[in-house]
């Protein structure tokens, strides 16, 4: 997966238009629900799980940000 193609799951779980991937996920209308639903994605489409305070993190909380941390932890190798 690039980012093109993770902004556009961004943008069908969230229903909404991703111009720029560092655009913070609440500056593109993305409420609670939306990125609770977009988490559970990202953790199934990467066989991950995301901290949920690494959101609170400004880097982390928009689409590259989050596409960085996805990739980061799924090329990590598995936690005892």
């Amino acid at each position: 997966m690039n980012q093109s193609q993770f902004d556009q799951l961004v943008e069908r779980i969230c229903s909404v238009q991703v111009t720029d991937s560092e655009t913070p996920l609440v500056d593109l209308g993305v409420d609670s629900l939306h990125t609770i639903a977009l988490v559970m994605a990202v953790e199934e489409e990467f066989g991950i799980e995301v901290d949920p305070d690494a959101l609170a993190d400004p880097a982390l909380a928009s689409p590259a940000g989050l596409f960085r941390y996805a990739q980061t932890w799924a090329a990590a190798p598995a936690r005892a």
